[in-house]
Order: C-alpha cells, then structure tokens, then sequence
C-alpha cells in the first residue's frame, strides 16, 4: 500500500476554487469514488485502488470541491452515496469504461473469435456486466459467451477446457488456487431489518444460497462455532432476492458489505451476530488461455486496478 502525504503543491490544487467553464474529471478520481461506492469503506476502496486511506480521502475531497458538495454520507458506519453522489454514479461509470475500452482497444492487435466466460451469479449484479460491454466495442470481432453458475460449477468447467476464464467468489466448494488473481476482496456482514428482532429468535431464520456458496458456508460456520440454532427459511442464488427477505423482515442473510450499503432501507448491519470473514473474487482462467481469453483478462484487471 503506498504511504505517505501529498506535496503542498498538490494539497493547494485540490484546495483551488473551480473556475466556471474549467471542470474536468480525473480517471483516477472517478475510480477512487466508485471504489468507495462498491465497498462503503475508504480503507476498502484504499486496497482496491492501491493508495493510502489519506490519499483516497484527498481524491474525495478534490471531487466534492469540483461538483460544489458532499457525495458521500456516513450512515450506519459505511459510506453511503449523496444524493449528488447518486446522480454523478452513472456519469462517473460510462467516463471510466470509456477510458478502458479506449485503452483496450489501442493496445491491443485485432483479435476475433469467441471467449467463453463464467461469472457466478453473486458477481452478475457487480460491474462486470460493464466491463463485458467495453470489451465487446473494443474487440468487436469476437463474441462473448457467457455462462452464470456457482463457484464449485465454474471452477469445474475451466478445469475440463469448457470456459476460457471465469470470475468467481472463491471458497466453499472453490477453494482459491495458486494462479488465481484477487480482483476485490470486502468483509462479509449480517444484514438484518432496521426495526426487526430476527436477530434475537432462535433457530436464527436464514436466508442463504444453495450448498458450495462460500457466503452460505461462513454464516453457518460462524453460527456453529457460536452455538447459535439455525433455520433455512428462504434459498436463493440472487442475493438481491435474500435481501428481500431481509426488507421483508423473514430472515436475515450473510452478504458483502457493499451489498448492504447500496441498498434501499429498511436493511442494516447488525454487529451482535458472530463476526464473519472477508469475501473474495477473482479472476481465474484456463490452462492454456488463448488471445481472446488473455486480452479480456487484461480489460478485467485494468478496471479492478490491477497489474496485468
């Protein structure tokens, strides 16, 4: 992680009134925000865009003096987004994944053909939809097929030559492997209903995904090591569809923290459950990747601020 302070120079920069006409958005600043957008913490987004926590809060800071207000709230101990925030979100991706697109599209030679992706269906609702779009304008020629599944199914696959790369949740039934390359990694949280009691019944009502999801493996770990009597009441592989339950008050469920901070209330993180681990995705891909396979690794990497 990088250390240190910014030059006076810099910190005066971002300090600098906006002269009318003279906005100009940062790629670097809009990655820094969605970072913190997806994962509700600056120390989160800090690891995912390799900087320092001071450094993100800096960046913060510079946008929120370009756009004339805040585009964060801290509720609930998370970051949630403003309502300019919201507004400037969907701005902030299309400027991000044009510039990636651009980039793909330059530096690499023409390519066509197909490539064959896994995603599980947990990671179906993150930005991979979007970075599959700019792949696609920048590689025209080739066609992405993609298959949703579970971990366990996917890693399967790509071990008998049936994907050419997939981007999974490791754990449970997909243990990590050594060639896997870490894309995001944020705590896994309880999240239950604001003004609910579910937290307090036992059996503990749960909503979860189906047996190999590593989510669904840590919560009923962490409840066992805890001696804390459970019941599956609601199965589901859409997380949204367990964050129903939550907004219902049926259940509560093991989700990513962003999960929780991106939704709509009623739904909060509850802390006097058993702590549970982080979650994990990454980016896997075959034996023997081809250029279609190789060049979509590399746009996946560059839009999760990772070294190819």
């Amino acid at each position: 992680m990088l250390t240190g302070r910014l030059s006076d120079a810099e910190d005066d920069n971002m300090n600098a009134p906006l002269i009318p006409g003279s906005m100009r958005f940062e790629i670097d600043v809009l990655k820094t925000f969605i970072a913190v957008a997806d994962t509700g913490s600056v120390k989160l987004a800090s690891e995912r865009v390799a900087r320092s926590s001071a450094a993100v809060s800096m960046q913060m800071k510079k946008l929120e003096n370009l756009v004339g207000a805040p585009v964060f709230q801290r509720a609930e101990g998370a970051m949630r987004l403003s309502a300019v925030g919201e507004r400037l979100m969907p701005h902030a991706h299309r400027i991000v994944q044009a510039n990636d697109t651009a980039i793909a599209e330059m530096q690499s030679r023409d390519i066509e053909g197909v490539v064959r992706v896994g995603i599980c269906l947990e990671n179906a609702e993150t930005r991979m939809p979007e970075i599959l779009a700019g792949f696609s304008k920048a590689h025209s020629g080739v066609t992405v097929e993609i298959v949703s599944g579970d971990a366990q199914d996917l890693a399967a696959m790509l071990t008998n030559d049936e994907l050419d790369i997939a981007i999974l949740t490791v754990g449970g039934g997909a243990p990590p492997e050594e060639g896997d390359r870490l894309l995001h990694e944020q705590p896994l949280v309880w999240a239950t209903h604001r003004n609910g009691h579910r937290d307090k019944e036992r059996p503990l009502r749960l909503a979860v995904a189906s047996v190999g999801c590593p989510w669904r493996l840590a919560a009923l770990d962490a409840l066992k090591r805890a001696g804390i009597p459970y019941w599956i009441a609601y199965l589901s592989n859409v997380s949204e569809s367990q964050l129903a339950a939550v907004r219902a008050d049926l259940a509560v469920a093991a989700l990513p923290l962003s999960r929780i901070t991106n939704c709509n209330q009623p739904v909060c993180v509850n802390e006097d459950l058993p702590k549970l681990p982080y979650t994990q995705i990454v980016l896997r891909t075959s034996v023997n990747p081809g250029e279609n396979a190789k060049a979509l690794a590399a746009q996946v990497l560059s839009a999760f601020n990772r070294p190819a």
